[in-house]
């Protein structure tokens, strides 16, 4: 079976889709709130329409994610503290119990009063003479107070680009295990053909969970899903046809379908360029896609986009991309590097 063409397929049904929910995706990564509005607005979704219905969270990958409202149960549910919060927070040395409490109840108070921004609760904390060493404890980039706050089902970061919070939605959690099988059910209904090692990749789960999750999907969903050759299909998705498209897709830096498979399997990825798309820091740049097959990576300075082919003959192609990107970006201009 060919991967690649298999690939191409996946592209033009997932991004030519009429109707597809951010919760379909289940959700968008978001430690840069640019490429996940890019994520969004390549599919049609506008976060900037209806902020209040999304809400942000460490939630998959130990990431920071975009979620609907509306599967606030699902995504924070029992069990979600990660255990790297729980051991910071449990750590005493540098503050106690007793002012850990104080600094919870300081920032909840602030936000009941208004004070949702966190530039104005730092602020706030500063101007009552908290020291240096305390607000490095309770503001650091690993999220600090307010992730404890976040992960304790108290508040909500809302998705808006001053980084601000908001009461969380005061509904019943769903359990563990029913939780993350629905994730993976809809992760196998969305994102299909997959293997498990793509599972693993996009859960960071052991691959015997992945593997458990995924067969009690299969065997739950009524034949929809189903396993071969190793990948777990969505009928009738699994046939193969020989007329691949010739559409052109841009894609942003860390979408959901670069994402979604494991990298150095991902059928979209030529392998010699594999580090042009994910960097050794952790970085997924945004691509440009041709026939399922990325041909060039792109970015955005000082409101231009560059286009980087992988070769001199993805030019061709490239071209037909400018306006998507620009569209994308509203960068006034578009060049090669």
């Amino acid at each position: 079976m060919d991967q690649g063409l298999i690939a191409a397929q996946h592209i033009n049904r997932l991004l030519c889709r009429d109707a597809i929910s951010v919760g379909d995706m289940l959700g968008l990564q978001s430690q840069f709130l640019r490429y996940s509005k890019y994520a969004a607005k390549v599919r049609g979704i506008d976060l900037d329409t209806d902020p209040g219905k999304y809400f942000r969270a460490w939630t998959l990958r130990g990431t920071m994610h975009i979620h609907a409202l509306d599967d606030y149960p699902l995504y924070m549910h029992a069990g979600n503290r990660s255990a790297y919060m729980k051991e910071y927070w449990d750590d005493y040395s540098v503050i106690s119990p007793e002012s850990k409490a104080k600094a919870e109840d300081r920032m909840l108070r602030l936000i009941e009063a208004g004070i949702i921004k966190r530039k104005d609760i730092v602020r706030s904390f500063l101007e009552s003479g908290t020291p240096k060493a305390t607000m490095d404890y309770l503001f650091n980039a690993w999220g600090g107070l307010p992730r404890i706050l976040m992960e304790r089902g108290e508040i909500i970061q809302t998705v808006s680009d001053d980084l601000s919070y908001a009461f969380a939605p005061k509904v019943p959690v769903m359990a563990a295990e029913q939780a993350e099988r629905e994730q993976m059910k809809r992760y196998l209904e969305n994102y299909a053909p997959c293997s498990v090692s793509d599972a693993v990749y996009f859960f960071r789960y052991a691959k015997s969970k992945a593997k458990r999750l995924m067969e009690k999907c299969v065997s739950g969903s009524s034949g929809m899903l189903t396993w071969k050759d190793g990948f777990v299909y969505k009928d009738p998705e699994a046939v193969c046809d020989p007329k691949a498209t010739n559409a052109i897709f841009v894609l942003p830096g860390f979408d959901p379908l670069l994402l979604g498979y494991e990298k150095k399997e991902n059928a979209m990825i030529p392998p010699e360029h594999l580090r042009e798309v994910y960097n050794l820091q952790g970085i997924i740049k945004p691509v440009i896609l041709h026939k399922g097959q990325c041909i060039a990576t792109w970015t955005v300075r000082k409101n231009t986009a560059y286009i980087k082919p992988f070769q001199a003959d993805n030019k061709a192609a490239c071209e037909r991309a400018k306006k998507q990107i620009l569209e994308l970006t509203q960068c006034d201009g578009c060049r090669y590097e």
